[in-house]
C-alpha cells in the first residue's frame, strides 16, 4: 500500500510539471531526514517542557533519536566533504560541517542536562537546526556539482 501511495504521488507530481529529479539527490534526502528529526525533537520538547523542574531523562544510546541524530551528524559531515571534493560552494561546505558539529554537541548536551526544562530547550534548538537543514539541504541538488557515490541515510 505504501509503495502504491508513493507511486501515485510521483505520478501526480510529474503531471503537474515536476520531475522525479526534484525528489532525488543527497540534498533532498538530508532534507527529508532532517524533517523527521525535527518532528521528533518537537514532540520531545513538548514532553520535557511539561515538567521543566523534573530531573532530566537520560538519553540512552539505544534510543532511536540518539542514533538518528548521530547519523544526521555523520551524513552532514559526509555531505560537506563531498561538496568540498566536488569544488562546490564553500558556504554549503561550512554550513553542513557546522550542522554536523552542532548535532554532536547537542547530543552531548542532552545527556548532560540536569532538568527536563534544560532538555526541552535543547530539543527546541535541535528542532530549529533541523528546520534550517530542511530548507538549506535541497540547495545542494540545485548546484552544478556531481556528488558521486554520496547517499544520505534517511531514518
Amino acid at each position: 500500500m505504501e509503495l502504491f501511495v508513493r507511486h501515485l504521488i510521483l505520478s501526480i507530481a510529474s503531471i503537474v510539471g515536476l520531475t522525479t529529479s526534484a525528489f532525488a539527490g543527497p540534498g533532498a534526502d538530508l532534507s527529508e531526514f532532517a524533517g523527521e528529526l525535527r518532528e521528533q525533537a518537537d514532540e520531545r520538547a513538548l514532553i520535557a517542557a511539561s515538567q521543566p523542574a523534573a530531573p532530566a531523562q537520560p538519553l540512552d544510546i539505544e534510543d532511536p533519536f540518539y542514533f538518528e541524530l548521530e547519523q544526521f551528524s555523520v551524513d552532514a559531515m559526509r555531505l560537506s566533504r563531498a561538496i568540498q571534493q566536488a569544488n562546490g560552494p564553500q558556504d554549503l561546505q561550512c554550513i553542513f560541517r557546522g550542522m554536523s558539529d552542532d548535532a554532536s554537541e547537542r547530543l552531548d548536551a542532552l545527556s548532560l542536562a540536569d532538568s527536563s526544562g534544560e532538555q526541552a530547550r535543547i530539543y527546541r534548538a535541535i528542532s530549529a537546526m533541523m528546520r534550517d537543514a530542511e530548507e538549506i539541504a535541497p540547495a545542494v541538488d540545485d548546484e552544478d556539482i556531481t556528488l558521486d557515490g554520496f547517499t544520505c541515510s534517511p531514518g
